[in-house]
């Protein structure tokens, strides 16, 4: 897949997270956490550094952008371990009892044909 193809799959994946746990943590509490998973991730992948945490969400934009400098498989890698890292800290947290809603809505994910084409979706 391409950089931006990854992208538009991870955010939409980032956001169904954030749209389920939102529903159990609030706003303050999960902002503070994808934040300090983001800045973990940051540590391992400097790219990540583009993403922002904000009220509504993991915004993208600045990553969009960076991503085209990024090898399509690290980029993959990093965004992969900001989901499994949010999995693994939504379930410590809250002694697993948001997993499995957390994968129900994962679950619905899916990559379109547009993806790959570079197109919003």
């Amino acid at each position: 897949m391409s950089p931006e193809a990854l992208v538009n799959v991870y955010e939409r994946a980032l956001d169904a997270l954030w749209r389920r746990a939102h529903l159990s943590l609030g706003e303050i509490t999960l902002m503070a956490i994808v934040d300090r998973v983001l800045h973990d991730g940051t540590g391992k992948f400097p790219h990540l550094a583009a993403l922002k945490v904000e009220t509504s969400g993991v915004q993208f934009g600045a990553l969009r952008v960076a991503a085209q400098g990024v090898d399509p498989a690290l980029l993959d890698e990093s965004l992969a371990f900001l989901v499994v890292e949010l999995l693994r800290v939504f379930g410590t947290l809250t002694g697993e009892i948001l997993t499995p809603g957390l994968h129900a809505e994962l679950s619905k994910v899916r990559v379109h044909p547009m993806d790959d084409e570079g197109g919003k979706v």
